[in-house]
């Protein structure tokens, strides 16, 4: 179902890059039935991940305030969301990029925003909870390097 362009909404994604591979679409709203499953590697560059998180126009100028929270994002978990989307521009973005965490296992991706228009008085809560599932790749022997043993990687 397409979203009432007149009022706030929101759209995301997870993409993932593999050392110097290209960059692979993982999930995100534009096709809700597809699951997210992040698939890091365990080799010394790791997996690269970056969430999206696009704030749309509504009829009147909208303040988006709020957390996005990326547990599956290592080093990087919690995103603060403060912006204000004019009315009738394209989506404003806010782009979290890191290091898949290199530990399997089931996250979500939290969005909780409250969405202020001009001229009403009560803003719009949008909350979104996405499972994410982290499955780690061990290195290949090729990949293996003496960081990777003290790491257990290999």
């Amino acid at each position: 179902m397409a979203p009432d362009e007149s009022r706030p909404h929101i759209t995301w994604e997870i993409r993932s890059r593999e050392g110097s591979g290209g960059v692979r679409f993982v999930c995100g709203s534009i096709e809700p039935s597809r699951p997210c499953v992040l698939s890091a590697s365990a080799s010394q560059q790791g997996t690269g991940v970056t969430v999206q998180l696009h704030l749309h126009a509504a009829s009147t100028q909208t303040s988006y305030l709020g957390l996005m929270k990326t547990p599956f994002v290592d080093g990087v978990k919690d995103r603060e969301i403060s912006l204000t989307v004019p009315r009738g521009s394209q989506p404003v973005s806010s782009l979290l990029s890191g290091k898949a965490i290199e530990a399997p296992g089931s996250y979500t991706l939290s969005i909780a925003l409250d969405a202020t228009q001009a001229g009403i008085d009560t803003p719009l809560r949008i909350t979104q909870e996405v499972p994410v599932a982290v499955s780690v790749q061990r290195a290949t022997r090729a990949e293996c390097n003496v960081l990777d043993v003290l790491r257990a990687a290999c």
